[in-house]
């Protein structure tokens, strides 16, 4: 072999040895990350052996590092709280206003209300000039008037989805529906009709009558007025029951915790029929306004 020939296999084997060596620092490449040395970073700028990404070419490829500690990665953001979903058409609680009687704001733990109105014969005496349910002027109505009157205005502020009923009471309790009915237009033009006919009589059985709205164990809301003291505690009037006596009652039939909220009018001179409506309000969890 010439000295030509030689020549040529050498520059073979060398080209041949540097495409080898380059397809081999390609598969490097594309197998990981790029690590540079640092010559300032202490340990001559190199990563440990631990720090060196090892996933293949499958994996999401960490991020690119020189020399030094790698940096801390930014936390993940906090996932947003959902936004709890409503049913079209419902309406927010906060919307509704709450019920009013006399102007006093009555809570009320359920869609429900029962109104016990005082109809016996003192409810006849005159009562000082008051607005009705339409706005006008009353000055020669009754105390009974004025209770119908603002009875009527509670019940116009009834929402939809509220249920109610009223019982009238002299020495026996009278219902204007069997049970509550939701306070829908037809229902509170029907209750303002039959209230509109509901006359001053008879004694005061406010024991019986408040004893009969609690039966309704699912309502939880009670209003009372009244213009003095309880006394015949049966229809018959065969029995005149104490303060004690109605109170007792009460108390003893509202095994569901009833709200009782009180209302006296024309007793601010009353000491005892004051004292009795204080007390039933008292012991079921509710409060007295005085009517004068």
């Amino acid at each position: 072999m010439n000295n030509t020939s030689r020549i040529s296999m050498v520059g073979v084997l060398a080209t041949t040895a540097a495409s080898i060596l380059a397809a081999s620092a390609s598969v490097f490449l594309l197998s990981g990350s790029v690590v540079v040395a640092n010559p300032n970073a202490p340990g001559g700028g190199y990563p440990s052996d631990d720090a060196v990404p090892s996933h293949g070419l499958d994996l999401p490829m960490g991020p690119t590092w020189v020399g030094g500690p790698q940096p801390d990665l930014p936390p993940e953001p906090a996932p947003e709280a959902p936004i709890p979903e409503t049913a079209d058409g419902d309406d927010d609680p906060r919307d509704t206003p709450p019920t009013q009687f006399f102007g006093e704001e009555i809570s009320s733990e359920t869609d429900s209300i029962l109104y016990v109105i005082d109809q016996s014969g003192s409810m006849s005496i005159k009562a000082e000039p008051f607005e009705d349910h339409t706005g006008a002027i009353v000055s020669d109505g009754s105390r009974l008037d004025r209770a119908k009157a603002e009875l009527k205005k509670s019940i116009s502020g009834l929402p939809e989805n509220f249920f109610f009923n009223v019982l009238f009471y002299d020495e026996c309790v009278s219902n204007c529906f069997q049970g509550k009915v939701q306070a829908s237009a037809g229902n509170k033009t029907a209750a303002f009709a039959w209230i509109d006919a509901i006359q001053p009589d008879g004694w005061t059985n406010t024991g019986l009558a408040v004893q009969t709205a609690l039966t309704d164990k699912s309502n939880k809301t009670v209003v009372l007025l009244s213009d003095g003291s309880p006394n015949f505690l049966d229809c018959a009037m065969a029995y005149v029951g104490s303060s004690d006596d109605h109170a007792n009652l009460i108390r003893s039939e509202n095994t569901q915790g009833a709200t009782i909220n009180t209302f006296g009018i024309g007793i601010s001179t009353d000491v005892t029929s004051r004292a009795f409506m204080q007390r039933v309000a008292s012991e079921n969890r509710g409060s007295y306004v005085e009517i004068n």
